[in-house]
């Protein structure tokens, strides 16, 4: 599969770049000026343009067609390439949607981390934790983290651990084997008008995983059928040793 990636040196698309391009895709893209991630890519071989007229998507695409376009939400409706995809018949979409595909045409157990704080420190503490068992791990975490790339695939996983998000509803592109949500506290009104729409697309995430973990301070607010879950209460834990100094009320808002 050809993919090409357009804002290919954003830490969001970069990271994914890297993750395609581990699982063996072709990979190809562009952006606005150099960075060290666009250095990383061309040093690994990828073929990247600094001129995002379409000129080298249009180049690219004749000498063999494209099978994906990928982009983020931050690229205008009118962006020349994007327009010039759509125009092309290339399939466009978001990096959810591209991760979503992987992880099928991979045969990968999603683990999702999602919830409204927390999501990144959660999902770097389970790759970490991963990594201490030595159990290879594939993974996409929204930040930059210490012990390795912030995303990789690993190609004898069986699991991809990723972190997601609820913005533009881009969570609901998944069907977790797991998912694990930190919290539900309503947020981004300019994708969900009210309260009730936010914690609906909760409900729809947590209805298409297979099981679930949860905060049962969240699952109480939610009418939730026929799903796998785990609950937390948040005194269960109070008397028990716990020698991790992130845990705490504090981390969940």
């Amino acid at each position: 599969m050809r993919i090409y990636f357009s804002g290919i040196g954003g830490v969001g698309i970069g990271p994914l770049a890297e993750i395609a391009l581990d699982a063996g895709y072709s990979v190809y893209g562009s952006d606005r000026e150099p960075s060290v991630m666009t250095k990383s890519l061309q040093n690994r071989g990828v073929n990247i343009s600094f001129d995002q007229s379409g000129d080298f998507l249009q180049t690219e695409h004749k000498k063999s067609p494209f099978d994906w376009f990928v982009y983020t939400s931050a690229l205008p409706d009118n962006h020349p390439e994007l327009t010039l995809a759509k125009q092309l018949g290339i399939k466009t979409g978001k990096r959810d949607e591209l991760i979503a595909k992987i992880i099928s045409d991979k045969n990968l157990k999603l683990i999702a981390i999602a919830g409204t704080h927390g999501k990144t420190t959660t999902t770097g503490m389970l790759v970490w934790a991963f990594h201490q068992l030595n159990i290879p791990v594939s993974y996409s975490i929204g930040s930059t983290i210490q012990f390795g790339p912030s995303g990789r695939f690993d190609k004898d996983s069986q699991f991809f651990v990723y972190e997601c998000d609820e913005f533009d509803k881009n969570f609901l592109h998944f069907y977790p084997w797991l998912s694990i949500i930190t919290s539900i506290d309503y947020d981004h009104p300019d994708t969900y008008p009210s309260k009730i729409d936010y914690t609906n697309a909760f409900r729809q995430f947590i209805n298409q995983s297979k099981h679930c973990i949860m905060y049962k301070d969240d699952f109480d607010n939610l009418n939730i059928k026929d799903t796998v879950l785990d609950l937390i209460d948040k005194n269960e834990h109070k008397n028990k040793i716990n020698s991790i100094n992130l845990a705490g009320d504090h981390n969940r808002e």
